[in-house]
């Protein structure tokens, strides 16, 4: 589903220098696989490096709510997760972060990565060991 850029009474982004560009709301019928949409998008990414609104285009658009497929805050998403991320993406332009009872554990990052917001900080001190997987050693 591609997600719109505009929300009642909120027109923050119409000032960015991507607004109207379908380049940036891919339509379904241009992409099969994320990897057809990460190469669509990647030649414009760049437009998003210095944009001051990147923030408020994660807000006003909400790719995760919207199920959102394209290029929002500096992000290439697919049905409203993150699949490509450049390295000067800043995690603070991501909605603040939800606090729940699993936080601090790998079901805590697990669920604000689902919900694409912040880390809190509980779940920032443990993501190191919620990713390292350990295999058996076979002695």
């Amino acid at each position: 589903m591609t997600g719109t850029r505009t929300l009642p009474d909120i027109h923050v982004t119409e000032h960015a220098p991507c607004w109207g560009d379908e380049d940036f709301a891919v339509a379904d019928d241009r992409f099969k696989t994320s990897s057809d949409l990460i190469k669509l998008c990647t030649p414009v990414l760049y437009v998003c490096g210095g944009c001051p609104f990147r923030a408020a285009c994660i807000r006003q658009v909400r790719p995760a709510k919207t199920e959102f497929s394209g290029i929002c805050g500096g992000r290439i998403w697919s049905n409203g997760e993150i699949i490509y991320s450049p390295p000067d993406a800043d995690p603070t332009e991501l909605p603040a972060p939800v606090h729940r009872k699993a936080c601090g554990t790998a079901a805590g990052v697990r669920a604000h990565r689902r919900a694409v917001e912040q880390q809190c900080p509980r779940c920032q001190a443990s993501e190191p060991d919620a990713e390292q997987l350990e295999l058996p050693t076979s002695d």
